[in-house]
């Protein structure tokens, strides 16, 4: 027994010692987005920040495919443990629930910090005669399974709020899957599809194209840079309110001290003028709460969606 508590008691120091030199040697940034969209240009700005932090450099590592699965999966199998984080949004918890097999669960990730707080605004091609979410519903309600919806997949919110607002307001409209953001948005000004969930930034460069309109945003308040948009709340459609997020993780079973050390790094440079800046620029901000708050926030998002998924017979993903 003695030797049992001996050989116990030496590992947690030689855990300890081992996170307090971590990290000796490079990271990796695994990321779900593309190279060179507008959330790649937030890994690369994360990166940078952490190399400064951590004292060492941390590589941005394009994985999209999947919703996101992709990375996901890599982050967690990846060895060394806590060498490898993700750089994700909302997909990562939604993926859970869409897919019959997403290969992990939420326990499998620990939260290194959130990065972005944000908001989805629905835009239409103005072949739509609507101007604004009433005359959108008298429209669609004389047209149905007429207008096409942009999916980005089933765990995106460009499908979550599209589904929600379906249902609460008794509307046919056909969900039509893409693989990006820049196919969906060919699609959009092309009339091919006639309704897009869009981040807000997102959705102010397509709003731009006068065959493009914006009618609502799933913020809680209006934002100053499209004051004119009302939200869905406002108009009475409280559940279509989807949070976009960006957020980095860790395996879980990178440890505690190794979290924290992480931890601390994301919180020291998230707390700067500087990332407010760069944020407020994309009409997203950074979290407010604690990191206990935003783990709590985003298991609530993930019972809500899980019921999404069992209410509005939103097909699990193979």
């Amino acid at each position: 027994m003695k030797r049992v508590i001996v050989f116990a008691v030496t590992a947690f120091f030689c855990v300890s010692a081992w996170a307090q030199d971590f990290p000796v040697r490079p990271l990796r940034l695994v990321t779900i987005f593309a190279p060179g969209s507008a959330s790649d240009v937030h890994a690369r700005f994360i990166a940078q920040k952490l190399t400064e932090q951590l004292g060492q450099t941390v590589i941005v590592d394009n994985k999209p495919g999947a919703g996101g699965l992709v990375a996901t999966r890599d982050v967690i199998r990846s060895q060394p443990l806590g060498y490898s984080m993700l750089y994700t949004t909302p997909e990562v918890v939604g993926n859970v629930f869409a897919y019959k097999d997403p290969q992990y669960k939420l326990d499998d990730l620990a939260l290194v910090g959130p990065f972005a707080v944000g908001c989805y605004a629905m835009i239409i091609h103005t072949s739509v005669p609507a101007k604004t979410i009433a005359e959108f519903v008298t429209y669609a309600k004389a047209h149905p399974g007429k207008l096409n919806y942009g999916s980005l997949g089933a765990s995106s919110g460009s499908t979550i709020n599209a589904e929600r607002f379906k249902q609460v307001a008794g509307l046919d409209m056909v969900m039509i899957p893409f693989k990006g953001g820049d196919p969906v948005a060919t699609a959009l000004l092309a009339g091919d599809i006639q309704v897009y969930f869009a981040t807000l930034y997102t959705a102010r460069i397509r709003m731009r194209n006068a065959q493009i309109r914006g009618l609502a945003l799933t913020s809680e308040h209006r934002i100053k840079s499209v004051a004119e948009l009302p939200t869905f709340k406002e108009l009475g459609y409280p559940t279509v309110s989807l949070v976009y997020w960006s957020a980095v993780f860790a395996p879980a079973a990178a440890g505690r001290p190794i979290q924290l050390r992480l931890q601390d790094a994301m919180s020291k440079f998230t707390a700067l003028p500087e990332t407010r800046e760069v944020l407020a620029k994309q009409d997203i901000e950074t979290w407010s709460g604690t990191l206990d708050q935003f783990s709590t926030f985003i298991r609530a998002e993930g019972a809500s969606l899980a019921a999404d998924y069992k209410r509005l017979n939103i097909p699990l993903l193979d």
